[in-house]
C-alpha cells in the first residue's frame, strides 16, 4: 500500500451499511472503515481528521436526511483535502441523468447501484484512481 486509506461508508440505512461493510470485507478490503449516517457526519469526520497523509474512499449514498450526497459533494468542493477524497456514488437511482450528474464532480470516480456486491467491490479495488491503495489485489 502506497499511503494510508480510510473508507467512509455514508448511508442513512443501517442495513445497507452493514451489507456494504460485509461485501468490502469479503472482497478482501480490510482498510479502516468509518460508518456515517448522512453527509454531515462524513463532512464533520473529514473536517476533524488531521493527518495530511491519509486518503479517503467515500462510498456515498445520494438520498439521506440532514445532508444528502449532492450537498456533501458541494460542501467538500472547497476543502483543502479535496484532492485526497475519492467518491463512489452508491445509489438505488437507475436514471442515467443521476449517474451523469455524479460523474461531473471531479472527486467522483465511479457510480454503483445499491446494494454493492462482491463484483462491484472488486471493480472499485481495480479502479485506475485507486490503483496504489490496493496493490495486494492486482492479481485478483
Amino acid at each position: 500500500m502506497i499511503s494510508d486509506l480510510k473508507i467512509l461508508l455514508v448511508d442513512d440505512d443501517k442495513i445497507m451499511l452493514f451489507l456494504h461493510e460485509m461485501f468490502l470485507k469479503k472482497s478482501g478490503i480490510l482498510h479502516d472503515t468509518v460508518l456515517c449516517y448522512n453527509g454531515s457526519d462524513a463532512l464533520q469526520y473529514l473536517d476533524s481528521y488531521t493527518s495530511q497523509q491519509t486518503n479517503f474512499l467515500v462510498l456515498l449514498d445520494i438520498n439521506m436526511p440532514v445532508m444528502n450526497g449532492w450537498e456533501f459533494l458541494e460542501a467538500i468542493s472547497d476543502r483543502s483535502y479535496l484532492s485526497r477524497v475519492h467518491v463512489v456514488m452508491v445509489s438505488s437511482a437507475t436514471e442515467e441523468a443521476e449517474m451523469n450528474k455524479a460523474l461531473n464532480y471531479s472527486q467522483v470516480i465511479d457510480y454503483q447501484q445499491k446494494p454493492l456486491s462482491i463484483e462491484s467491490c472488486n471493480k472499485i479495488v481495480h479502479s485506475e484512481m485507486l490503483r496504489g491503495f490496493f496493490e495486494d489485489f492486482t492479481a485478483n
